[in-house]
């Protein structure tokens, strides 16, 4: 007799605890769907929402880099060797940061002449290592890198 009065005590426990459950989760579905009454228009709603989601940034790419930065669509006259050398190859070809060749330095540039003045030319269209396509002007012509590179290598 002892074993039928926990299997009831256990089963009204169990029931009781089940109807509390069943309760509260009632509870808490009414109180959510009377909070999140429509207060507005599913227009604007869609829109608080797409502006809370939208990315934070964007790839770019190197092709979105180039076309982001290109020429200007105004003609400029076209720039000299020494004219590029000074605005743009300096910077790096002056002193030789990062590897870079020094002006003038024959020694350094003579393995690079090695290939062809057109292989260093492409070399600095495309770019190399830490160099950027273009020295990082895309509005240079290819005459114009061609240009500069003779004043590097003078």
């Amino acid at each position: 007799m002892d074993s039928q009065h926990h299997d009831k005590t256990f089963f009204v426990t169990f029931l009781f605890v089940l109807g509390f459950i069943g309760a509260f989760t009632l509870a808490i579905i009414f109180i959510a769907n009377t909070v999140s009454a429509k207060t507005g228009d599913e227009a604007e709603a869609r829109a608080r929402v797409e502006e809370r989601i939208k990315p934070l940034g964007e790839v770019i790419t190197d092709e979105k880099m180039l076309l982001a930065t290109a020429p200007p669509a105004t003609a400029r006259a076209p720039m000299t060797g020494a004219e590029i050398v000074t605005k743009v190859c300096g910077a790096c070809h002056g002193t030789g940061v990062l590897g870079a060749p020094k002006i003038g330095d024959k020694a350094a540039w003579a393995p690079r002449l090695a290939a062809g003045l057109n292989a260093v030319v492409a070399n600095a269209i495309k770019g190399k290592n830490q160099m950027p396509p273009r020295g990082g002007d895309p509005s240079l012509s290819d005459a114009e890198i061609k240009a500069a590179v003779q004043q590097l290598i003078k």
